[in-house]
């Protein structure tokens, strides 16, 4: 008999966390389809990442790129200059210790978000499940904005616009 919860989640789901993440690459198919899906897409990898630790933050660094992409998602509106830096402050070697891994994570789950059928409201409704995420993360926002302060010196140091 297979598992009813996802042990990462917790989403109530026939199949546990193996069914949990068959859903995960579903939707990440369906924003190759839908472009207002694909317009949310970093939002819904950094998310369910937040949400499924153990096979997706196990580095220090993985944890910074899904946190900070939280908190790129949430609090600066998805902003592809700052998802830009992020990525290119990541690839370089910052000095990083992984926070603790939260046990609470948030109770609205990646199969909630699925049951709606009109993708605006879907769409409207992954903001929710984001913005419900990073509210699970309030102990670990100062990290995730000084990872974020961090990004933003490197990049003045190592990309100057002024040459």
């Amino acid at each position: 008999m297979s598992e009813a919860r996802c042990k990462e989640c917790g989403a109530a789901v026939a199949g546990g966390q193996a069914a949990c993440q068959v859903l995960f690459q579903e939707l990440g198919a369906q924003a190759y389809l839908n472009p207002r899906i694909a317009s949310v897409h970093r939002l819904i990898v950094d998310t369910y990442c937040m949400q499924h630790v153990d096979p997706y933050c196990v580095s220090a660094k993985s944890y910074a790129a899904h946190l900070v992409g939280l908190c790129c998602g949430v609090e600066h509106n998805g902003n592809r200059a700052l998802y830009d830096i992020i990525h290119r402050w990541l690839n370089g070697s910052p000095a990083l210790k992984k926070p603790e891994v939260l046990s609470f994570r948030g109770q609205i789950t990646l199969p909630e978000v699925l049951t709606i059928q009109d993708i605006e409201a879907q769409v409207k409704r992954i903001h929710e499940w984001a913005t419900c995420v990073w509210n699970a993360y309030a102990a670990q926002h100062d990290i995730a904005q000084a990872w974020v302060k961090l990004a933003f010196e490197w990049k003045a140091t190592h990309h100057r616009t002024d040459r």
